[in-house]
């Protein structure tokens, strides 16, 4: 499903090795003879193993997540070592059954921690717990299939062979397992799909910005935050000088260009918990939480120097620079004043020459840092 949708490549190839793995697992299970055939009894736990293994490290990667495999690498090899010693007779059947299901029950609990972080990135923790409560339940199976070995130790025998009369309830949870984990898989991928298309729609196609909607929404939400615990924001206009000029004398190609590496200078400039929006052609937003006007004026005057200082290798002769326009959210304040008020105050950062920081003060007069 990722691979048709071109979601990720690589999970989608973790995800089809884990499935080839169960079903060569299954089938060897099927095959088993009593008394065991040591490669079709240990070859059996460790393709399936290994395709548990692979369905972790294919979450991993659908969901883009930092996360070391070095702990579920280092269960998995000593499982395999223990197994491959421990599959030559009958009576250690107890004892392959009992490392199987530890290893298979954290594997499973390493992917359904996986799912949740992975889910949870874009929707909300009840549907981020559904989507990763198979992997969960398969794990908690596993526990329970120890403590079942451990009380029926004469039953461990029903392991080794499919054929054996005890064993068609483990066959068909093999199915079972194989249809919900696929299932699952199907249901990350459309998670996948949707943050895949919020991410475009959200987005900037050119300079990887969030966009005007999205901006607008988080000075919405700011403004609700500031009323409810009487905070305060503040907002950059920022307008890079003579765009128009780049335009008419490079060509629209350098112009592009030009915006990228502003929005880059920007980006380097600002603190994490701060927001940067293209707000128009060359105009950008950035929304300063928890920001005094003091505190703004610092980071403008920053953003301001940061652009000037770093060359724009594309026309040697070319200096990009920006004027900027401040403005600070109070309680009882409304959000278009604001974004007015911004807009005034880089008016006159313009008018006084550009390449400037103006700020509104709050008898409406505009100041500019020289």
């Amino acid at each position: 499903m990722s691979w048709l949708v071109r979601i990720c490549p690589l999970a989608s190839r973790h995800f089809a090795l884990s499935n080839l793995l169960i079903f060569i697992g299954t089938f060897l299970i099927y095959i088993r003879i009593e008394p065991p055939t040591f490669w079709y009894w240990f070859s059996s736990n460790a393709s399936m193993l290994v395709g548990f293994y692979f369905i972790y490290t294919g979450l991993l990667h659908l969901f883009k997540l930092s996360w070391s495999t070095r702990r579920a690498r280092i269960i998995l090899t000593l499982a395999l070592i223990i197994l491959f010693f421990s599959s030559h007779n009958t009576n250690n059947a107890w004892l392959v059954g009992i490392v199987f299901s530890i290893v298979a029950s954290s594997l499973f609990a390493y992917a359904a921690w996986a799912n949740f972080r992975g889910i949870r990135q874009e929707f909300d923790a009840v549907a981020a717990g559904s989507v990763s409560c198979p992997f969960a339940l398969v794990s908690l199976f596993f526990l329970i299939r120890i403590a079942f070995i451990i009380q029926e130790q004469s039953a461990a025998n029903a392991y080794v062979s499919i054929k054996h009369p005890d064993s068609l309830l483990q066959l068909w949870f093999l199915v079972v397992l194989t249809v919900v984990i696929n299932l699952s898989l199907v249901g990350n991928a459309f998670a996948r799909l949707v943050s895949k298309i919020r991410s475009l729609a959200d987005r900037d196609s050119l300079t990887g910005l969030w966009t005007r909607r999205i901006i607008d929404q988080q000075l919405l939400n700011q403004a609700r935050i500031c009323e409810r615990h009487h905070s305060v924001f503040s907002i950059l206009l920022i307008d890079l000088d003579y765009f128009k000029k780049i335009n008419d004398k490079y060509g629209h190609q350098i112009g592009d260009q030009a915006l990228v590496h502003a929005s880059n200078c920007f980006k380097d400039a600002l603190r994490d918990v701060d927001w940067l929006a293209r707000y128009g052609g060359e105009e950008f937003l950035a929304l300063l939480p928890d920001t005094g006007q003091p505190e703004a004026v610092t980071i403008a005057e920053r953003l301001r120097q940061q652009l000037s200082a770093q060359p724009f290798t594309e026309a040697a002769e070319l200096q990009l620079t920006a004027s900027i326009g401040i403005a600070s959210f109070q309680a009882g304040d409304h959000i278009d004043q604001l974004i007015a008020s911004a807009d005034q105050a880089l008016y006159q950062a313009k008018a006084r020459g550009r390449n400037q920081v103006s700020y509104l003060a709050g008898n409406d007069k505009v100041f500019a840092i020289d």
